[in-house]
This record gives structure tokens, sequence and C-alpha cells, in this order.
């Protein structure tokens, strides 16, 4: 397996919560409204990046050693929290988003993951 390329179960969660964003963004304006579907999209793009992100801080990781890893992850983690309750905070107050529909956005990542469980489990045997 080349070292540079996601695993293909991360691409296939990554997938799946792709569809599963851009479907609850189109049911959301669809049977709701405008602004509920726009927290959905918003929090759906803070979920991603932050997955993103928290894939990029793991990889760099990886080439350290342990003592140089555990810290550099850890300043990295408070630091991506920090950023986003920042942007959270800045999208609930200032753009006055949906607050049902962002943590619905934020929880693609999630539920991309337990769809694909679930796929694993129900129909592909364990697998």
């Amino acid at each position: 397996m080349d070292p540079t390329s996601k695993d293909p179960i991360q691409k296939r969660i990554e997938i799946i919560s792709l569809i599963i964003w851009s479907t609850l963004c189109v049911l959301g304006y669809l049977l709701f409204d405008r602004n509920f579907a726009l927290g959905v999209l918003l929090g759906g793009l803070v979920c991603m990046l932050n997955y993103q992100w928290l894939y990029s801080h793991a990889r760099s990781a990886i080439s350290l050693t342990a003592k140089q890893s555990k810290s550099f992850m850890a300043k990295r983690y408070i630091l991506r929290l920090a950023i986003t309750g920042a942007t959270i905070f800045a999208l609930i107050v200032y753009m006055k988003v949906d607050i049902l529909g962002l943590l619905l956005g934020l929880s693609v990542i999630m539920l991309g993951i337990i769809s694909y469980a679930c796929f694993i489990y129900i129909f592909a045997g364990g697998d």
C-alpha cells in the first residue's frame, strides 16, 4: 500500500459522508427553510474541514518520535478545538444560522461512520 494514499475504508467513509451531507442540505432546503439548509451546509463544511485537518496532523505525527508526536498532537488538538469553537460561535452569533441544522451538519462524519459500519455488518457479513 502506498504510504501517501488514504486507506480505502477512510475514502469510503468520506464519500458516504459527502453523500449524506449533500442529501441533508437538499432535504433541509426542501422540507424546512433556507436558514436550516445553510446551517447544515456550514456545519458539514466545518465538520469535513476539521476531519481533514485531523488527518493531516495525524499523518505528520507519524514521522515523529513517541514523545514528540504526543506533544505535537496535543497542541494541534487544542488549536483545532479552539478554532472550531470560535467558528461555531461566529456562525451562531453573527450569521444566525439555525442551530439544529448546524448540529446536523456537524454530525455528517459520524453519520458516515455509522452508515459504513451498518453496511459492513448487515450486508457484507462483517468482513
